[in-house]
């Protein structure tokens, strides 16, 4: 019995790796691809030199919601682009957890993409971009793929 309960643990935590890794690619799977129309505040980083920071153009306007951490939900606008379908300050399935302040939203798992080496020459001194944003119906999200608009 004591030799059981020595692997115990540790199966318990590779299982529980294992598990988080499949519900990162089970956004994809089972998720809704939008196409979000970014810019970037600051093409560089200093410290992560891999990473940009990117802010979105459906993201900014007054809301009929109170400052603080709100819910939202996406649908795909007439040009393609993914636009906000509801928002509301309390939880539900499927919204979205993101930051409400000063007229602009903000989610945080959006707010940064590392780029590859290779990608990096192509995107530095970019300012407008086309992200790729799968979204779980559980309100899970992955952004997966930067493009510079031309």
């Amino acid at each position: 019995m004591k030799r059981f309960s020595v692997w115990l643990v540790p199966v318990a935590q590779v299982l529980i790796a294992i598990v988080f890794v499949i519900l990162v690619y089970a956004i994809s799977w089972v998720g809704e691809t939008y196409t979000f129309k970014g810019s970037s505040f600051e093409p560089y980083d200093p410290y992560f030199g891999d990473s940009i920071y990117l802010e979105y153009d459906a993201f900014k306007g007054r809301q009929d919601v109170e400052t603080g951490t709100v819910y939202v939900s996406f649908k795909e606008g007439e040009d393609g682009y993914a636009v906000l379908d509801r928002i509301e300050s309390k939880p539900f399935f499927g919204g979205i957890r993101a930051n409400y302040y000063d007229r602009l939203l903000y989610i945080e798992e959006m707010g940064s993409y590392r780029v590859s080496e290779d990608e990096m020459d192509a995107i530095k001194g970019k300012q407008s971009f086309t992200v790729q944003v799968d979204v779980a119906p559980w309100g899970m999200l992955r952004t997966y793929e930067i493009e510079p608009n031309e």
